[in-house]
């Protein structure tokens, strides 16, 4: 019995019980927040081709990747129809054009009356008119380029009949300079007021695994668009393709940067969301406290529920507005030298911006709402050890927490 009251004593005191923490470091280093969509990229000036008359598609004269001179010939509709009405419409105009000029003879020697007159003047203008309209489909059998550019895409045959009824049908799409391309990307509505034109940015495409293209928010179209109630609004990005590379359609995986800070203390978000295990806690006989985002600011009560947990955001966020005199605290847990062994405790933090994978920890006196308040906040240095797990614990499944998101 003595023997194991020493030993018990003895194992508590070297912490031989205790159970084993998994630990990461706090870092120093740069801290870039970003915001992630998904785009298409697509040439910064297409031209789609029509046809506004009828007809089967006799020749074809270009194909994919050609590249066309403005006004040249790339296809023809079968124009006999055309010119047969063309030819219809001459004759009427020839015969109009005679009868006026009869009458305009007659007239000056009273042999008709100006009723009479005016009557074939306007026969003579409506077949003119006629005419060059006539003139004009039979013209547009004839399909020419109407810029300079590569064709990239063909969308008919051969042989094959196109109707112009009420829309002109699709015939090419020319791209005038592939050189110049530009990302179509969807933000969602919470993240496009973080984004201003200028903003640098880069992508990627699955093509080109290895490489990140550079880029620039080049416009916010303020239009939006409605999708299953998610509001989105589309953003232009710059897309350089000096090689050709890039072809049109490709999807490009973009990042906006929105804030970048080239030194900040900064703590993994896994160390963040974890929480002590009650049993564990009494165990060790250190005392616990609910993880929970404490804003400290007018209005707001502290240790209030109503922010998210850094690091379980679908993205990154800025935990507080510009200019708001708001603090963000949070709880993590770090490993202290006590006796001959480590034990965790339990300390408060400011928390600033978040990538999503590791969020900045503020300094004490940054703000003069940290001094009066009255949250115990500490100071964390790099290389202290933070628990982010318990080692043979499967952690429980995160439940989403309710209310607005602060970040």
């Amino acid at each position: 019995m003595t023997i194991f009251f020493i030993w018990k004593f003895t194992s508590q005191l070297l912490g031989l019980d205790d159970p084993e923490f998994r630990t990461v470091k706090i870092e120093e280093g740069p801290l870039t927040v970003t915001i992630s969509a998904s785009g298409t990229l697509n040439p910064v000036k297409s031209v789609q081709v029509g046809t506004q008359v009828s007809g089967m598609v006799s020749d074809i004269y270009v194909d994919f990747n050609d590249v066309v001179k403005k006004g040249q010939v790339i296809a023809r509709i079968d124009p006999r129809e055309w010119q047969a009405r063309f030819e219809q419409a001459e004759a009427n105009y020839i015969l109009a054009r005679r009868n006026h000029e009869n009458n305009k003879k007659l007239i000056e020697k009273n042999f008709v009356s100006p009723a009479a007159f005016d009557q074939t003047l306007s026969a003579y203008k409506s077949a003119k008119a006629a005419m060059d309209m006539a003139k004009k489909a039979l013209d547009d059998t004839v399909i020419r380029a109407p810029v300079d550019g590569v064709v990239v895409k063909r969308s008919v045959e051969r042989g094959q009949t196109v109707a112009a009824s009420l829309q002109a049908p699709e015939l090419f799409i020319i791209a005038q300079n592939l050189a110049d391309m530009q990302v179509e990307t969807a933000i969602d509505e919470s993240d496009v007021g973080r984004i201003t034109e200028g903003m640098n940015a880069t992508f990627t495409v699955d093509a080109f695994p290895g490489r990140v293209f550079q880029s620039k928010v080049k416009q916010i179209r303020k239009a939006p668009i409605n999708v299953q109630n998610v509001i989105t609004y589309t953003v232009l990005l710059t897309a350089e393709n000096q090689d050709l590379k890039l072809l049109p359609g490709m999807t490009a995986n973009t990042n906006i940067i929105t804030e970048k800070k080239d030194q900040v203390v900064k703590v993994a978000n896994a160390a963040l969301r974890f929480k002590m295990p009650d049993d564990i806690a009494k165990q060790m006989g250190v005392a616990t406290s609910s993880p929970s985002v404490q804003a400290n600011a007018p209005g707001a009560a502290a240790g209030s529920n109503a922010g998210r947990a850094a690091g379980s955001q679908t993205g990154p966020r800025k935990p507080y507005g510009a200019g708001a005199q708001r603090v963000m605290t949070r709880k993590v847990w770090v490993l202290e030298e006590k006796g001959l062994g480590k034990k965790p405790a339990q300390k408060t933090i400011r928390v600033g911006l978040t990538d999503g994978g590791m969020t900045e920890i503020l300094p004490v006196d940054a703000d003069n709402a940290t001094n009066n308040s009255a949250t115990q906040i500490d100071t964390l240095k790099p290389g202290t050890e933070v628990i982010v797990g318990i080692v043979g614990l499967t952690p429980a499944p995160a439940t989403r927490p309710t209310g607005p998101r602060l970040f």
